[in-house]
């Protein structure tokens, strides 16, 4: 594993779309939980569209992006929801996925709640160091991969 880079956190822009379509894709893939039926043209007009309903943060080293983290807030929740937290595959382990959740933990909750794949492990031993913990779980029927998840929720 290389050593990490120095890891800038700022706003989404216009310019990100087409780099976040390729490491969302790329960090999906990486997972190996499930055939991503997607091209990366689809994963690109998703984060275009993400960009539209929640707030988007990039992370981006010297080699150009290295992860995005979206969040929610509905209007009948008092709890924010981060919708989206992926580190492209290049730059996992390197602590990337941790300072996005911090930043999202420092910017937006607590209280929060995010939902993971349950044979997620890595993601959900992060979301266990910061404080997460599991308030339900799904059969993922509801989900569109069809694999179980479980709602990790952080309250203050």
């Amino acid at each position: 594993m290389k050593a990490a880079s120095k890891i800038t956190l700022r706003p989404f822009t216009s310019a990100d779309i087409g780099a976040l379509g390729r490491l969302f894709g790329a960090a999906r893939a990486s997972m190996q939980l499930f055939d991503d039926p997607y091209t990366t043209g689809e994963h690109t007009s998703y984060i275009a569209g993400l960009a539209v309903g929640c707030e988007v943060t990039v992370a981006e080293t010297d080699e150009g992006l290295a992860g995005f983290l979206s969040f929610a807030r509905k209007l009948d929740e008092t709890t924010g929801e981060i919708t989206h937290l992926f580190v492209h595959p290049d730059h996992q382990r390197q602590g990337v996925g941790a300072q996005l959740l911090d930043h999202a933990i420092n910017q937006y909750g607590p209280p929060l709640h995010l939902w993971v794949f349950q044979a997620n492990a890595r993601a959900r031993a992060l979301y266990e160091s910061r404080g997460f913990v599991v308030t339900d779980r799904t059969d993922g029927s509801g989900n569109e991969e069809k694999l179980p998840d479980m709602r990790y929720d952080l309250v203050g």
